[in-house]
């Protein structure tokens, strides 16, 4: 079992808890609009469970991991998983644009309109479209 054929399953696997546990429980019914709430997370589940078929089907390659990516990639999910915690507790408007700012200058983004760009308009955007367009709230 190559990292490739792991690594594919892994996502396989997430794609399919996805389909059959998270959206079914998670995402409420309803019966107006002409986009159901459900329409783009499943979509986004199975691509994630196909594509991670086709991985573990195709995978060829060795090779281990490269420890500091991974260390990398662990601080970035507690990362998120505070923001999803502080937004529950203190609300999208508080806390999106200050993550998004602090996560553009990790990532190494010094100009300064586009970390104006990222840390406002792009949250501003989400809100607008989910509040305004979809009727849908956001935390807080």
């Amino acid at each position: 079992m190559t990292l490739d054929r792991l690594s594919g399953l892994a996502v396989a696997g997430l794609g399919l808890a996805l389909l059959l546990f998270v959206i079914p429980d998670q995402v409420e019914a309803v019966d107006y609009g002409w986009v159901r709430p459900e329409t783009l997370p499943s979509l986004a589940a199975a691509a994630l469970l196909l594509l991670g078929l086709m991985q573990a089907a195709t995978g060829r390659g060795g090779g281990g991991l490269d420890r500091r990516a991974t260390a990398r990639a662990l601080l970035y999910l507690c990362y998120t998983a505070a923001a999803v915690w502080a937004m529950g507790r203190l609300g999208f408007v508080w806390v999106a644009p200050v993550m998004v700012l602090a996560l553009m200058l990790w990532l190494g983004e010094r100009r300064p309109l586009w970390l104006a760009v990222g840390a406002g308009a792009v949250p501003a955007a989400v809100w607008v479209v989910v509040a305004g367009l979809l009727g849908r709230g956001l935390p807080g």
